[in-house]
């Protein structure tokens, strides 16, 4: 059996396995993994108004 044949078998094989995890706790998931989302940093509101530069 070839490279590319066992490679070929493998991703099938894995392809019929189940993952643990559930997708209805994506962010559970996340958190785990380190990140916050308590502390969500926006971005600044952009101005309406046209801002001339200063020279």
């Amino acid at each position: 059996m070839g490279k590319k044949a066992k490679l070929k078998k493998i991703r099938r094989e894995k392809k019929g396995e189940v993952k643990g995890s559930d997708p209805n706790n994506f962010v559970g998931e996340l958190g785990k993994q380190g990140y916050q989302f308590e502390h969500i940093q926006r971005s600044p509101d952009v101005p309406e108004r046209k801002v001339e530069p200063q020279v």
